[in-house]
């Protein structure tokens, strides 16, 4: 049981500690349980079909089975890295699978996606198999061109404070990004693709604050979708370029999906030889010791021309192999291309003899 407390957080933030939960179920062949989502002040409960009052039981169940938690430190002392290979040590280190009934409790951000990697699947079909994304796709899918390449944009302002110089950027969070800066993306991406491009923009902004933004490129706006929350990530997730805001929200649809996303650079943390990283991964490397620095030093040895997260400063400059990418992408997407969609391909030519 993934445990939610207080009044409970954003999408992103319930999800990674239910992910967890779903791969301690797996490890110790149990039954999941969703979070209390009665409890969460934007009413996950309707869109995850669960009861408004089950806190209630979840109170009741930590009060009458045995209770054992996997906090940060368990998952430090067993490891680190993969959640499957740390709960499993831990499993065996205190004889789970010899108990027969208790209550296993995880909660909290720590661990990052990665750790839940083995999840991606349940959160993308759990997000999908939710009461109100299936029909919200529906309608966004009529909206989008098929013939033009998606660029999906996570502006997040509503409960976020207002944007700031950009030495208060660096991991910082719950902190607006400049709209500008999205409209610098917006401008380069259309000086190289001009007319084959259109804009997904997901935001919890009212028109008058998007407008900047939205009568300057083509936009798809899922403002008036209801009960949006769960269809815009996985709308986010499916675009072939993502525009992300520094918040968790960003994070799931950048997790869930398989393109290249934008992220700006001022909220990145320097490593070592001109890395650079989301926060400061606290924690874990303390506990990891050098195997973080060892990681970063191999990848800059390496010299890589590409990330799939890609530093965005505030001119919006993206690199000049993007452009290309995209159109490749698109180009493979296209059910003309796709033989099982009723698409063609070419023979190839026979070896002369």
């Amino acid at each position: 049981m993934a445990r939610v407390r207080r009044r409970g957080l954003g999408l992103g933030n319930e999800l990674l500690p239910w992910a967890r939960a779903f791969i301690a179920a797996q490890v110790l062949d149990a039954k999941l349980l969703p979070p209390a989502f009665g409890m969460n002040r934007r009413g996950y409960w309707r869109h995850f079909r669960t009861a408004p009052d089950d806190w209630l039981a979840h109170r009741a169940l930590e009060y009458l089975l045995p209770v054992v938690e996997f906090t940060e430190a368990d998952y430090l002392e067993h490891g680190g890295g993969d959640a499957v290979v740390a709960l499993q040590r831990f499993a065996e280190a205190r004889a789970l699978h010899r108990r027969r009934t208790f209550l296993l409790v995880t909660e909290g951000l720590w661990g990052g996606y990665y750790h839940v990697d083995a999840a991606r699947e349940f959160i993308r079909s759990t997000l999908f198999e939710s009461r109100y994304a299936a029909r919200n796709l529906l309608r966004l899918r009529a909206r989008l061109n098929p013939e033009r390449i998606v660029v999906g944009m996570h502006v997040r302002l509503g409960d976020f404070r207002p944007p700031q110089a950009s030495a208060d950027y660096r991991a910082a969070s719950n902190l607006a990004l400049p709209l500008e800066w999205f409209c610098s993306i917006a401008d380069r991406l259309t000086q190289g693709l001009g007319p084959r491009l259109q804009f997904l923009v997901v935001s919890d902004g009212n028109e008058a604050q998007l407008r900047p933004l939205t009568s300057r490129v083509p936009c798809v706006t899922t403002g008036d979708l209801p009960d949006g929350d769960c269809s815009d990530a996985l709308a986010l997730a499916a675009a072939d370029l993502l525009v992300c805001s520094a918040s968790t929200f960003s994070h799931l649809a950048a997790f869930l999906s398989d393109a290249p996303y934008l992220w700006f650079a001022p909220n990145l943390t320097p490593q070592v030889e001109g890395c650079y990283s989301l926060g400061e991964r606290r924690g874990e490397r303390e506990r990891a010791g050098s195997a973080l620095a060892t990681a970063v030093a191999d990848y800059a040895a390496q010299a890589p021309a590409r990330s799939r997260g890609i530093a965005v400063g505030l001119d919006g400059t993206v690199p000049q192999w993007l452009a290309d990418y995209l159109l490749e992408r698109h180009a493979l997407k296209r059910w003309q291309t796709d033989l099982v969609r009723g698409g063609v391909t070419a023979m190839p030519a026979s070896p002369r003899r």
